[in-house]
């Protein structure tokens, strides 16, 4: 005889969960309790609810397939809500399980353990979200979630799931599937105003985005169609690879505006036009504009368009390269030297010596900090799902638990996070996590003892009067021995190559740390 929580557990697993992320609570254990009799899930102990959100959603975006996190009721499932909104912000799948007070208890306000009403809260930052109320449906809103998670735009979804309920028996396990939804048909029509629009261009340029990350194939074959470069928003960054010729990486990184400077029509893929990415609208977009996404609302949101075509990427793509008639050359020749030649007036040496020191596949985790602002743009990316940033709700302290999560997802091979000493503080309790698991994750700590982006806004903006920006911190080196991690502080570019390989010869978590003196963010 299975219960309720059996239940779930095989509706998991039959939707290809292998790790769950989070910590039990009074509302449920009987939950975990199912997970720890089948065995087959690994769970994945966080110290706090909020850091276990983060690496179910760092565990998403480098997978691409849904992260999932499992909480108590009540304040449990609040910890994760900011975790759940980064990854609504940025069309990441996480899946939300949550316990519950009893069912006949819920929405009374009768002073009942844990008691909030859940389901409106989550409903904002999910894209479905149900409260179970009849065990005989548990299967059939398990599928309803993952079909939310893996169909049209991906974005959260959230399961409420009452203590009583998963305790109740049940005689068999039902299966139940909802299938994946169908793709919306590609207009013809579109495609031909597209081509023509493109045809027609002396400079025509590619813009990919995080909703072309499974396009990257055909995003450069177009490109190599059109000759024309290739630029990426944030959450698309390496989709072609950085070193590729046809590749100028950020739309905002030097040779990335400006090669826009000079554009005269645009191919939009899987990309939103957010104010992080134009640079709060700074950015020169092309009037000419042809923009791809699955998601209709997005169609002309930010930058009005000549075409719109409402499709899944690859399948939009596949038509414009039966389409495209091949061209001999383009109006980019005479400038390919220039853009390329482009550069930020004052180069990092951070990036450049991290750049050199690690392999190419590792995948760098930037927190909202002045490095992270740097890296954005200047970081080269030689692949998709390797440079990853909280880009558009910016949260504080998301970096180094979404590092976990990759790690845990690439079963032993190393991950790096880049914080600032105000953010990793935040959530610098995981590095119990990052111990217990022995997970490769160097976290580098840049330590100026300042929110220092708030800090320069203050100094540019309101005159030098700092308020509540300049921070006490700990012993960086004695907060990480004190949790069993290996640390060191480093000066210059030489000690950081020679820490980081140091950390990456050691295996398991490594906190590096980079004092203020050596800072040159400063603008």
């Amino acid at each position: 005889m299975a219960n309720a929580a059996d239940l779930l557990v095989q509706g998991l697993i039959r939707h290809g969960v292998q790790h769950l992320f989070g910590m039990p609570g009074s509302h449920s254990t009987t939950i975990y309790d199912a997970l720890q009799r089948d065995g087959s899930i690994r769970t994945i102990l966080t110290r706090n609810e909020q850091a276990g959100a983060f690496a179910a959603d760092g565990y998403a975006r480098v997978t691409g397939r849904p992260g999932v996190i499992c909480t108590t009721a009540g304040p449990g499932a609040t910890n994760a809500l900011t975790g759940v909104a980064e990854a609504w912000a940025d069309s990441v799948p996480v899946l939300l399980l949550s316990g519950q007070v009893n069912a006949d208890r819920m929405h009374l306000e009768c002073g009942a353990y844990h008691e909030i009403d859940l389901e409106a809260i989550f409903r904002p930052v999910t894209k479905w979200v149900g409260t179970l109320r009849d065990v005989a449906q548990l299967p059939t809103m398990v599928d309803e979630a993952f079909s939310a998670l893996t169909s049209g735009r991906p974005r959260p979804a959230a399961l409420i799931l009452p203590q009583d309920l998963m305790k109740q028996q049940v005689e068999r396990i039902v299966e139940s599937s909802t299938g994946r939804a169908d793709r919306p048909a590609v207009s013809e029509r579109a495609i031909a105003e597209a081509v023509e629009l493109l045809s027609r261009a002396e400079r025509p340029i590619v813009l990919a985005g995080g909703g072309a990350l499974w396009a990257g194939q055909q995003v450069r074959a177009v490109a190599e169609r059109l000759h024309c470069p290739v630029v990426t928003s944030l959450n698309g960054k390496g989709l072609v690879d950085e070193r590729d010729a046809l590749s100028l990486g950020h739309a905002r990184s030097a040779r990335g505006k400006a090669a826009l400077g000079h554009a005269d029509a645009m191919l939009a893929i899987g990309c939103r036009f957010t104010e992080v990415m134009t640079n709060w609208r700074r950015l020169p977009i092309p009037e000419q504009l042809v923009q791809i996404d699955l998601d209709p609302d997005q169609i002309g949101m930010n930058h009005p368009v000549a075409v719109g075509i409402v499709a899944d990427a690859n399948d939009a793509l596949d038509a414009l390269l039966e389409a495209l008639p091949g061209r001999e050359d383009s109006g980019w020749a005479g400038l390919w030297d220039e853009v390329r030649a482009a550069r930020v007036a004052r180069p990092e040496w951070f990036i450049e010596a991290l750049r050199d020191v690690l392999p190419d596949d590792v995948p760098v985790f930037t927190d909202a900090c002045e490095m992270g602002y740097r890296m954005q743009a200047d970081w080269p990316s030689y692949g998709p799902r390797r440079f990853f940033y909280p880009s558009n709700y910016i949260t504080l302290g998301w970096g180094f638990p979404a590092a976990l999560g990759a790690a845990v997802a690439r079963e032993g091979r190393p991950v790096v996070s880049v914080s600032g000493d105000g953010g990793f503080v935040m959530t610098a309790q995981e590095l119990a996590t990052a111990a217990r698991y022995k997970l490769p994750v160097i976290a580098i700590v840049h330590n100026d003892s300042a929110y220092g982006a708030i800090k320069n806004i203050q100094n540019r903006v309101h005159s030098g009067r700092f308020l509540d920006v300049d921070l006490n911190n700990p012993d960086f080196l004695a907060l990480a021995a004190a949790y069993h991690v290996a640390a060191e502080r480093v000066g210059d570019a030489s000690a950081l190559q020679s820490a980081v390989r140091r950390a990456l010869d050691r295996g398991g978590p490594s906190v590096i740390e980079l004092p203020d003196r050596w800072r040159t963010f400063r603008e």
